[in-house]
């Protein structure tokens, strides 16, 4: 019998205010100087009262503009109640039936590892609300402490609808969202940190409920996933852990269960909560939020979002993986496009100066640890895709171009390519020497080719580029070859 996941993701995001959401605390990432950041209102003290941090409804407003979802004219705060050890107050202060963001959808790409090809995915968000978030509790040996510098930071939980079905989907959904709320610089969101978490939402229909839309009657819900990585795993372990007892013919058990991630596995926790269970009821000590068409209105310019970027990058003719590459990697996407504006190159050309940046640049940077606009400039990389373009110069001599353009900055383009021999030989004359001579010297990969293996071409190609010192023109040879072994 065949099952099939439904899978929905909450993910908790932590906002970059500089203070906390209800009190004037500082908010920010202090691991060693636990509790420094304290006051009686994120400690629980009684009678301490809570005041809004109108910045974090700032920022929670521009994500939903950014998904496009529906700002309420007024929202409400309610009193989420649980004991927990990191939630002194015995509550906490979050949103129920009237969140500050209602909708909206995140639009995306997802790679078939198979055969890397990327194809289109849309998630729909049924919610996101403004909440505390809860303390840190830290264990040692057989104690247990607090750190409530996390108590009070502002949290914006993102929900979406049931609609993912793989591990490939809900890293790809996550990746996504990461990116989006650091474009429109609500968080950092360093997942490291803690500053996005997800819990996630799993259950298998059954070969009916998939044939009619129905929903599992059960729900299994996987905390403490703080990766991308972790969330693939997660996913994995918990659809072949619910195939198993379902084909066993027994339900799971609808629970809350921990994501161990050195253990590659996820544990019980507890049997999963309802609404109910945490008794929510209108938050006393807070006003009904009020939103204005105005109040919109002001924080409605944002940047280019990401998958607008995108498809900006494809509709000029770049693959989904280079344009996804500009997307997550701002530095790279940002001097291409400077490169662009600053050239009159051709669709050919764009595609050319995206393979420099990527193919060459990229992990020359890496390497050497400094950014892209330090190692060349615009106008250089101009010149070499130029150069790319019109066959002078080939990829080994780009490579060498790139570090020299680095070590002599003072120096043109032209002036290293003379100075150095990078000039691609494209003259037919000159390579059909210099391929006669390679099949002369290898009469049994000649003998093979003949015989049927055409794939031996690559490394005849390789040795006349040997031979020309890497000067040749590897097309050129190419053909030039393949006229010979008729």
């Amino acid at each position: 019998m065949a099952f099939y996941p439904i899978i929905g993701i909450e993910t908790h995001v932590q906002l970059n205010t500089k203070t906390k959401l209800f009190c004037s605390c500082a908010n920010e990432f202090t691991p060693d100087e636990p509790n420094k950041n304290i006051c009686p209102f994120c400690t629980g003290q009684p009678g301490a009262l809570p005041t809004l941090n109108k910045e974090a409804v700032k920022k929670a407003i521009k994500l939903g503009i950014a998904v496009n979802g529906t700002i309420p004219k007024k929202t409400r705060w309610d009193r989420k109640n649980y004991f927990y050890p990191d939630s002194p107050a015995g509550y906490q202060i979050s949103q129920y039936d009237n969140p500050i963001i209602e909708g909206g959808q995140l639009d995306f790409y997802i790679e078939d590892k198979t055969n890397g090809q990327f194809s289109p995915y849309s998630v729909k968000l049924t919610r996101a609300h403004l909440e505390g978030d809860a303390g840190k509790l830290m264990h040692s040996g057989n104690k247990t402490f607090v750190d409530f510098n996390r108590s009070g930071v502002p949290l914006i939980e993102i929900v979406t609808e049931p609609e993912m079905h793989n591990s490939s989907q809900a890293m790809a959904y996550i990746s996504e969202l990461q990116l989006l709320v650091r474009r429109i610089g609500i968080s950092d969101a360093d997942m490291e940190k803690g500053q996005m978490r997800f819990d996630c939402n799993i259950s298998l229909q059954t070969e009916a409920e998939n044939a009619t839309g129905q929903l599992p009657s059960y729900k299994v819900e996987i905390k403490n996933v703080n990766s991308v990585r972790a969330m693939g795993r997660a996913v994995e372990f918990e659809i072949q852990r619910q195939t198993a007892i379902l084909q066993s013919g027994s339900k799971p058990e609808q629970e809350t269960r921990g994501w161990r991630d050195d253990l590659n596995q996820s544990e019980i926790q507890r049997s999963k909560e309802e609404a109910m269970d945490y008794r929510y009821f209108p938050e006393p000590d807070l006003r009904i939020l009020e939103i204005t068409e105005s109040d919109i209105d002001k924080l409605r310019d944002l940047p280019e979002l990401p998958n607008a970027q995108r498809q900006r990058y494809l509709d000029l003719g770049l693959s989904t993986q280079t344009a996804n590459t500009f997307v997550s990697q701002s530095q790279a996407g940002q001097f291409f496009d400077s490169t662009l504006n600053n050239s009159k190159l051709g669709v050919e050309g764009i595609k050319i100066c995206s393979n420099i940046i990527t193919v060459n640049l990229l992990g020359y940077t890496q390497r050497l640890e400094k950014p892209i606009d330090q190692i060349i400039s615009t106008h250089k990389l101009i010149e070499i895709t130029e150069l790319v373009l019109a066959k002078k110069i080939n990829n080994k001599g780009l490579t060498k171009l790139i570090e020299l353009i680095n070590d002599s900055p003072e120096a043109s383009v032209s002036e290293l390519v003379e100075a150095n021999g990078l000039k691609q030989v494209s003259d037919d004359n000159v390579l059909t020497v210099f391929a006669e001579q390679v099949l002369e010297n290898n009469p049994e990969q000649v003998a093979q080719y003949k015989s049927g293996k055409l794939q031996i071409l690559d490394y005849l190609v390789g040795q006349c580029m040997r031979e020309s010192k890497g000067k040749g023109n590897p097309q050129k040879f190419r053909e030039i070859l393949q006229e010979k072994l008729r």
